[in-house]
């Protein structure tokens, strides 16, 4: 038997997600990013400076723009993160750096896992845009880890983009 949570979507009658149409995949290799200087070898985006190095000493790779850098203009996020309450206005450098510290660590596995944009809406709200939604992710949990609050992870249809709500408020003072 079907459990009651089953849901039964006809793939035909989906909505069609909107991405931004993809440039040909490039056959180039090895090949360097003009804007974030990642090197392509073997298929694979690295920032690793071993392999920059090795990739620089050969004759004059390929310039092109890896799929983050070409996609960043058109600002379409994988993972959108809303971090809002009264905690957040007096702790904000503490937990912007936080986010910079793993996105940090993300690069360095996977370049094409970025902090696309922080952007602050209201002075009780920071959005932050990800090129992922694995990266999203880990930053909300990690936010929530070190800061305490509540975080809701919505995922919306065929899950992208997710998006994290995280909140935390400060306690009243009693009178």
């Amino acid at each position: 038997m079907f459990s009651a949570k089953a849901r039964f979507t006809r793939r035909d009658k989906a909505f069609p997600l909107r991405r931004p149409v993809r440039q040909a995949r490039s056959s180039v290799d090895p090949a360097t990013c003009s804007s974030c200087h990642a090197v392509r070898l073997k298929r694979t985006w690295t920032l690793d400076p071993t392999v920059c190095r090795e990739v620089a000493r050969w004759e004059q790779p390929a310039t092109i723009l890896c799929p983050v850098c070409r996609l960043s203009p058109q600002a379409v996020p994988s993972g959108i993160l809303h971090l809002t309450g009264s905690y957040l206005p007096p702790h904000a450098p503490e937990i912007l750096k936080l986010v910079r510290n793993i996105e940090r660590v993300a690069i360095q596995k996977n370049p094409l896992e970025r902090v696309s944009r922080i952007r602050e809406d209201s002075p009780g709200e920071v959005v932050v845009e990800t090129t992922s939604e694995k990266l999203a992710r880990r930053i909300g949990r990690a936010v929530r880890r070190a800061f305490q609050g509540t975080l809701q992870i919505r995922f919306s249809h065929q899950d992208k983009p997710v998006r994290l709500l995280w909140r935390r408020d400060l306690p009243q003072a009693s009178s």
